[in-house]
């Protein structure tokens, strides 16, 4: 979103990475996490990591609701949601997306969020693919998954949740690239337990 293309390879022998495939700022929890990551991010940074976030979002509409407030890390839009299919993340239908719907929006009315909401979802599907766009919304409940890519480009923890369950946070995803991606700064020794 903020330019440029994302490439993992561009990662591989420096850095470990998060990919997180979220619900977009289309959806309160996400906006909820999307802060808690950013708020979590230098100690993700502390431990040799980037996040990058995948979101279901077109990039004018992204552009447009994140304005000059950025996530601090890289949010790339997939709105033909080809990149969720590559890592094995689905649909769970149109039931699912009318009980995400009703909650998220409840949740966001319930709790001070109704502003980004409507905005939210105003700009995602008011624009020249309404059909296509109002479909993804209110058809589909795509799954969320953090990935875990360690410095040589192996996937090394992966977890895949519904799209409106709970996904770890910057501290628990810190502790995570920890345990499973040896090496790094702050990473567990592989042969010696870590403490006394």
């Amino acid at each position: 979103m903020q330019g440029g293309h994302v490439d993992l390879a561009t990662y591989r022998g420096r850095r470990n990475v998060v990919v997180w495939f979220s619900r977009g700022f289309t959806c309160p929890f996400r906006r909820v996490y999307m802060n808690a990551m950013s708020e979590g991010y230098e100690d993700l940074q502390a431990t040799g990591t980037e996040i990058i976030q995948v979101g279901p979002n077109l990039l004018q509409s992204a552009r447009i609701f994140f304005g000059h407030s950025p996530t601090p890390y890289p949010f790339v839009c997939d709105p033909d949601k080809r990149l969720y299919a590559v890592y094995g993340l689905g649909d769970r239908g149109a039931l699912q997306a009318t009980r995400s719907a009703v909650v998220s929006f409840s949740y966001a009315f319930t709790h001070g969020d109704t502003g980004p909401q409507l905005r939210g979802a105003w700009l995602d599907v008011m624009n020249r693919n309404f059909v296509r766009r109002l479909h993804h919304h209110a058809m589909t409940a795509l799954e969320q998954g953090i990935f875990l890519v360690d410095r040589d480009g192996v996937i090394r923890y992966r977890t895949v949740v519904g799209p409106i369950d709970p996904v770890p946070r910057g501290g628990r995803l810190a502790q995570l690239i920890r345990t499973h991606c040896p090496g790094g700064p702050g990473a567990l020794d592989p042969v010696r337990p870590a403490g006394p």
